[in-house]
C-alpha cells in the first residue's frame, strides 16, 4: 500500500496520524509526507516563534524515522488557500505518487490552513480510492470530530510520542502538551475500540 499523508505544517501528520504511519511503515508500506507550508510564524511584535529552517530539519528527522519521502510546499503559514498554486501542486503530487490511501486534516478543523488544505485535497484526490481525515488539535468548532474508522496503535503509541518530541520548536515551546494530548486521545479511542490505544479518522471515501 502507498500512503500519502498531508499536513499544513510540520508536525501535523505526526500528531494526527503518526501512530498509524509508524504501524504501516513497520508493515512495509510506502509512505510519502507532504508539508504545505514553511511552518514558520512570529508573534504580533515580529519576534520569531518558529523558524522555517528549524521546522524543516525536524520534519526531515521525522520522515527519516518513518522511512518516508518528504515533500515540502512553498506557502507561508496562515497563507494557504484552496486556489492556485496549491491546487495545481496537489494535483501533480497525487498524479505522481498515485496513493492507495490519502490522509489529511478533517474538514471541520478550525485552523484556516488546515481547512484550506482539506478543501484543496478534496479536489486533487478525486482519483484516489481512499481519503481519510485526521484531527491534529482539540480546538472546538461548529462541527465535532467523530471518527468512525479506528486504527490500533497500541504497539506504536510510544514511538508516536517520540516522533512528536522531534519537533522541539513546537513541542518544547508548549511543554509537551501535544504529547499529552496524543496519549489521552489515543487512550480514549482505544477504550472505544477495545484496545489499549487507537487513532481515529473521519471517512471521506473508502473503496474496499
Amino acid at each position: 500500500m502507498k500512503v500519502l499523508a498531508l499536513g499544513a505544517h510540520a508536525d501535523d501528520v505526526e500528531i494526527g496520524c503518526g501512530g498509524s504511519l509508524l504501524r504501516w511503515a513497520a508493515e512495509g508500506h510506502e509512505l510519502v509526507l507532504y508539508v504545505a507550508t514553511n511552518s514558520a510564524y512570529a508573534a504580533p511584535d515580529g519576534r520569531p516563534i518558529r523558524r522555517a529552517e528549524e521546522a524543516r530539519r525536524e520534519a526531515e528527522a521525522s520522515a527519516a524515522r518513518l522511512r518516508a519521502r518528504l515533500v515540502f510546499g512553498a506557502a507561508s503559514t496562515f497563507a494557504l488557500a484552496c486556489a492556485e498554486p496549491l491546487t495545481a501542486q496537489l494535483v501533480e503530487l497525487f498524479e505522481t505518487v498515485r496513493p492507495d490511501l490519502a490522509l489529511v486534516h478533517w474538514g471541520g478543523d478550525t485552523h484556516p490552513d488546515h481547512r484550506a488544505l482539506f478543501q484543496a485535497t478534496l479536489h486533487a484526490s478525486r482519483r484516489c480510492p481512499r481519503l481519510l481525515g485526521y484531527a491534529s488539535n482539540w480546538y472546538p468548532g461548529a462541527e465535532t470530530f467523530e471518527p468512525r474508522l479506528l486504527v490500533d496503535i497500541s504497539e506504536t503509541l510510544e514511538a508516536k510520542l517520540d516522533l512528536i518530541g522531534v519537533f522541539a520548536s513546537e513541542n518544547g515551546r508548549t511543554n509537551g502538551v501535544w504529547q499529552t494530548h496524543a496519549r489521552e486521545q489515543a487512550a480514549l479511542l482505544g477504550r472505544q475500540a477495545g484496545v489499549c490505544y487507537a487513532e481515529g479518522f473521519h471517512m471521506v471515501k473508502y473503496l474496499i
